[in-house]
């Protein structure tokens, strides 16, 4: 069965899943951090100013991990540009769907529920967001993916063991990597619509159309199923911006395709186009150019993290040694894109102390 995506939880498909095990193994609310299991990273890739401090601060992307012996519930924010707004936003979005789906992980019996709460748990990021604001236009605006992966009653030959639920608005990304087959699946392919402007992320929390409401142009849930083992990677734009051909400096060419300028393909098969080669750069992050065989949750992580520091190095040298100039806009001479990076990384199945 491959991925689906759904408007409305009732197009899910309707798997039982088991009642979820407690207490909790692991809670992270937004730290850096590692173990068997998870591995979580949040950095800038942004240039340090000539004072010491980091251009971009405060970081903006928050997260938020919650690890039981049979289910995970993880969620990755990233507020919408710089300063204490969007961080706000994001804060306030990952404290209100963490406390939401807390107390609801008991009364998911299917995956119908969980697509239900995690959309109920959405509105209630957005309220909190807005809430006790005099001006509703004083509010930050937020992307947002949470994921749950749940432990499947297979109640069929075919019914997977494990199946990864996310709901996503705006351009943070799921992926699950098979490490059978070592092939890689881009869960929310498809969920930025602007396949071009990586400033326009599709969608997001907090006020930003009509008289202060959210913009839910790609608000969507996606379900893929999985095996034990599996490794489910969430990510910020931070991260998958570096591993895009535009912005990561190739022509058509260097994909074996013939037209002279990616301008010139339609914008569905732009997005096809990009969504393969992001799958292949991350399967080979993971199993092969960029791997050594470690497959733990830390090795990835850093990888992957260290992946997005070497892209956009040119660039932040340039601005470090030249802060009062324009930041460079060819990505085949400054290939990268420097951003607030996050990934989470876990191994899908039960996990024990």
């Amino acid at each position: 069965m491959a991925a689906v995506e759904a408007s409305i939880y009732d197009e899910l498909p309707q798997y039982k899943v088991a009642s979820i095990q407690k207490p909790h193994i692991i809670r992270i609310d937004g730290e850096n951090s590692n173990s068997t299991y998870l591995s979580t990273q949040s950095i800038s890739t942004y240039p340090l100013l000539p004072g010491g401090e980091r251009d971009g601060d405060p970081i903006a992307d928050r997260l938020y991990v919650q690890l039981n012996p049979n289910r995970a519930f993880i969620a990755v924010a990233d507020g919408c540009n710089w300063g204490p707004r969007p961080h706000r936003a994001a804060k306030d979005a990952i404290e209100a769907v963490s406390r939401y789906m807390a107390d609801k992980e008991a009364h998911i019996t299917d995956v119908h529920d969980a697509g239900h709460f995690l959309l109920r748990s959405f509105s209630e990021a957005h309220k909190r967001i807005v809430a006790d604001k005099e001006d509703i236009w004083e509010a930050g605006t937020t992307t947002l993916l949470s994921a749950l992966a749940l432990r499947i009653h297979q109640e069929k030959a075919d019914d997977p063991e494990w199946g990864v639920l996310c709901a996503s608005v705006g351009d943070c990304k799921g992926f699950l990597a098979n490490i059978r087959t070592k092939q890689v699946v881009d869960i929310t392919t498809g969920n930025r619509n602007n396949v071009i402007d990586g400033r326009d992320p599709g969608g997001r929390l907090g006020p930003y159309v009509g008289s202060g409401f959210p913009d839910l142009r790609n608000l969507k849930l996606y379900f893929a199923p999985c095996q034990e083992n599996d490794i489910l990677i969430i990510v910020s734009d931070g991260v998958h911006d570096n591993l895009d051909p535009c912005t990561t400096g190739k022509v058509p060419a260097d994909l074996a395709l013939n037209e002279a300028s990616w301008d010139a393909f339609p914008l569905p098969v732009l997005a096809k186009i990009k969504s393969s080669y992001m799958r292949d750069r991350l399967s080979d992050l993971l199993f092969h150019d960029g791997g050594d065989g470690d497959l733990s949750p830390a090795a990835i992580t850093d990888r992957i993290i260290q992946h997005c520091k070497s892209v956009t190095s040119k660039s932040r040298d340039f601005m470090e040694n030249n802060p009062n100039k324009r930041q460079p806009t060819d990505y085949i001479e400054f290939p990268g894109k420097m951003d607030h990076t996050t990934c989470v990384t876990l191994v899908i199945g039960h996990h024990q102390l």
